[in-house]
């Protein structure tokens, strides 16, 4: 997308501004002080790991809906509240301890990824941290935290930060990039829509955008390294200093070997959870997948005006144009294009040689969550860290 991109959503098909890379990664050692280039050639002094949809605190809405039903029970506005504090402060715990590594940031990957780097950077977890919704208030309220979690740390002149995320966290820092370059007036038009939420973290926020008509100095500062993250909303090229997308990917056309095997119509079961033309969750998570909690629906909806312009309708042809309702018509329609790659930003399309790990019953874990979840397993990240360190030093002297 271009500089002052305005929230505007990416194009189906995409076009990618600079030219696709194709990888195969082999399995690395674990060699504590491996990735030490990050800090001392980078000049990076943090790294926030951020976890994607339906591994936060609140993934289905439940503790946002008991509070919304608090408010207009105020008899029951103690106990609800209180309900909804239980539920969120175990809800991250219970899912993680089910997900472990696969397609989620665990403590182990923070504590391997700290021995690999050396002393500095300082790697840590996002927190607090994010409700893992899946859509985009979500999103936008979790572009709002980090912002909140760069103020409250403030960067030393000259030093830098990266954010290192998967699956829809990546979506979450497209939003952030049109927040720290669009200044005060983008932040009024999309707190606007998102109805002026007053929450401690969206006030931190807004009373520093309210000082910049242009970029926010942090933009220069930050690295942006995703991971399975789906192609969804535009990236302001002002709003950041460097830009990967890492995506399981195997090649199906040579002709055309950015592609992903076309979603629609639909694969057999077997190449979808065998991963067999590489993830499928980010191929499949495209315009059109959101759902939506039932507070938020009208904020979404007000959003989406915002996050989806310049989104237009698809083609449809014999085999789409007849399926209803119109959301899955023109989700039908957007899977046919075989979309992977990011228009903005370099994209490194990865495959991998088996390490040979299996998780119950016997699956490898190239193949776990169909394709999704290899990204954030400790076994890979040895290999993925110098894929990103060897990618940024070579574009950034």
């Amino acid at each position: 997308m271009p500089e002052n991109n305005q929230y505007r959503h990416q194009t189906y098909p995409t076009h990618p501004v600079q030219p696709v890379e194709l990888h195969l990664l082999q399995h690395l050692p674990e060699i504590a002080g491996a990735a030490s280039a990050l800090h001392t050639q980078l000049g990076i002094d943090r790294v926030i790991l951020v976890h994607g949809t339906f591994l936060g605190d609140d993934p289905l809405g439940l503790a946002g809906s008991l509070r919304t039903l608090s408010e207009g029970a105020p008899r029951l506005a103690t106990p609800l509240r209180s309900m909804a504090d239980r539920l969120q402060e175990r809800t991250r715990p219970a899912v993680s301890a089910i997900a472990r590594d696969l397609g989620n940031y665990t403590a182990e990957f923070c504590d391997t990824f700290q021995r690999l780097v050396g002393d500095d950077p300082q790697v840590e977890l996002l927190e607090p941290t994010w409700s893992g919704e899946n859509h985009a208030f979500a999103r936008l309220d979790l572009a709002v935290r980090i912002v909140q979690q760069l103020l409250l740390r403030p960067l030393p002149e000259g030093r830098r930060v990266m954010l290192w995320g998967h699956s829809h966290a990546g979506n979450a820092f497209a939003i952030l990039t049109n927040l720290l370059a669009g200044g005060a007036s983008e932040w009024r038009r999309i707190c606007a829509a998102a109805g002026n939420p007053r929450e401690e973290h969206w006030r931190d926020v807004e009373q520093e955008m309210l000082r910049y008509q242009g970029p926010h100095p942090l933009a220069g500062s930050l690295y942006l390294v995703t991971f399975g993250t789906p192609v969804r909303y535009g990236w302001d090229t002002l709003g950041f200093r460097d830009l990967l997308h890492v995506s399981f990917h195997r090649v199906h056309d040579e002709s055309q070997p950015e592609l992903t095997q076309p979603l629609f119509p639909m694969h057999s079961a077997g190449d979808v959870t065998g991963a067999r033309w590489g993830d499928w969750v980010q191929a499949f998570a495209l315009a059109g997948t959101d759902v939506s909690s039932l507070q938020k629906r009208r904020v979404n909806e007000q959003l989406n005006q915002i996050l989806e312009s310049g989104l237009e309708p698809p083609e449809h042809a014999l085999d789409t144009r007849l399926i209803v309702p119109a959301r899955l018509r023109d989700l039908c329609a957007r899977l046919k294009l075989g979309v992977r790659c990011h228009t903005d930003g370099l994209n490194l399309l990865v495959d991998y040689e088996q390490s040979g790990e299996v998780v119950f019953p016997g699956i490898p874990i190239e193949k776990t969550v169909m394709g999704h979840g290899v990204a954030t397993t400790v076994t890979w990240l040895p290999a993925h860290l110098h894929l990103v360190l060897n990618t940024l030093q070579t574009r950034n002297g």
